[in-house]
């Protein structure tokens, strides 16, 4: 139970200063009054623990994250519990015994000291802004400002599960070709390594003029095996360079700007931006967040910087008075977003459109992935088969011509 430190007037005027547990600030300034005092100051006695936590326990799950798992369950379960009838307070300590996330049920315990002392939800979630995103608090805002808490909590479960979907969309697209291009080095590594070595030594004591085909290719070999070293150190520089530009504004822009005008790749980053783009502003205006807050909000959750800096634009366009189409127009934005959003501001159906723009621009980026899987099969498999085959190919040039049956 909290300790608090109090300073108080007894009924003769005299200051008495002390300390004693309650379950919260109010039930403490309350048991005060009711022997007789007048409460001059009191708040909460800090208690010593470790770091700046209770405990080493909760020192340690601030250094842990939270996944988007953890908070769907969460966000699901506040709305079940409030469709019930449940005081916020209950939910969160419902909650608190079931979330197995050490961050997040740290966070939702301290939500509920701050509910008991008489603080509302939204200004509970603000104090742990690293768990929860700035679309989570302003929505919650919005719900305890319409009285719907249960179905903002509602959205934010269907946003994150949106948003999940996405990563692992992107992420699912990208574990084939990996794992198939790290096939594709081990072998050529092997190759040089192993295979061409003995083969360049076995043809040199022969001492006759070589193909070609073979000399090139044990030429290739003995150089990649010379600068090997070199190479991987270039490439391991080369990331890192380009991943401190990458931290940078400017390096970001331009990074990204160019990854969106790769020919496979760049369709793919402009679909996963709308879906998550179109989706977000529909929860937030049918939330009843404002055009200016949700562009503001949404432009913090689009990982390309093209356009979270073209939404972070159109806020300010938006707040001096022009519409959302145009508002958001730029050589980058597709032309089908911005023809929709004007039809939709026309015909008072906006939230409507933008979701369904998000769902479009999901089913898009699902059809590119697919496509993406089936280009890339074939394409590794003739990377693969084609350095092998080069490897047969001058062998066998090489014997025959050895057996007096090459030129």
């Amino acid at each position: 139970m909290p300790v608090f430190a109090y300073q108080a007037l007894t009924r003769t005027g005299t200051e008495r200063a002390g300390q004693l547990h309650a379950d919260n600030l109010n039930a403490a300034a309350q048991a005060l009054r009711t022997e007789g005092l007048r409460v001059l100051k009191i708040n909460e006695k800090k208690r010593r623990g470790f770091l700046g936590q209770d405990t080493f326990a909760d020192w340690y799950a601030t250094q842990r994250s939270v996944s988007n798992d953890s908070l769907i369950f969460f966000y699901r379960q506040m709305a079940f519990m409030l469709r019930a009838g449940l005081a916020v307070a209950e939910c969160l300590e419902l909650a608190s015994n079931q979330i197995t996330s050490p961050r997040l049920n740290l966070a939702i315990r301290k939500m509920h000291r701050d509910i008991q002392a008489g603080k509302s939800l939204s200004v509970a979630l603000k104090k742990h802004n690293d768990v929860f995103s700035d679309i989570a608090i302003n929505l919650v805002v919005a719900g305890e400002n319409t009285g719907e808490l249960d179905v903002i909590m509602e959205r934010l479960a269907i946003h994150l599960e949106k948003k999940s979907q996405l990563r692992k969309q992107m992420i699912n697209a990208m574990i084939y070709p990996v794992v198939v291009v790290i096939a594709a080095i081990g072998v050529a590594t092997f190759m040089v390594v192993a295979i061409i070595p003995k083969f360049a030594t076995f043809l040199e004591r022969q001492n006759r003029p070589l193909p070609a085909s073979t000399q090139s290719l044990i030429d290739g070999a003995a150089y990649l095996r010379e600068n090997g070293l070199f190479i991987i150190g270039t490439a391991i520089v080369t990331t890192i360079l380009l991943f401190i530009i990458y931290k940078t504004y400017k390096g970001r822009r331009l990074i990204d700007r160019i990854l969106l005008s790769f020919p496979v790749f760049g369709p793919m980053i402009v679909y996963g931006s709308m879906a998550q783009m179109n989706w977000a502003m529909s929860i937030l205006l049918r939330s009843g967040v404002t055009i200016f807050e949700g562009l503001k909000i949404t432009s913090d959750l689009i990982a390309n910087k093209i356009y979270a800096d073209t939404m972070r634009s159109a806020s300010d366009r938006v707040f001096a008075g022009r519409d959302l189409a145009s508002s958001i127009e730029h050589r980058k934005m597709p032309p089908l977003v911005t023809q929709m959003i004007a039809i939709g501001e026309r015909t008072g159906s906006l939230d409507q459109i933008l979701q369904e723009l998000g769902v479009y621009y999901q089913s898009l980026l699902e059809i590119a992935i697919k496509r993406l899987s089936a280009m890339i099969e074939p394409a590794m498999i003739l990377l693969i088969g084609g350095m092998v085959g080069f490897v047969y190919y001058a062998f066998f040039q090489a014997l025959f011509a050895l057996a007096g049956g090459g030129r």
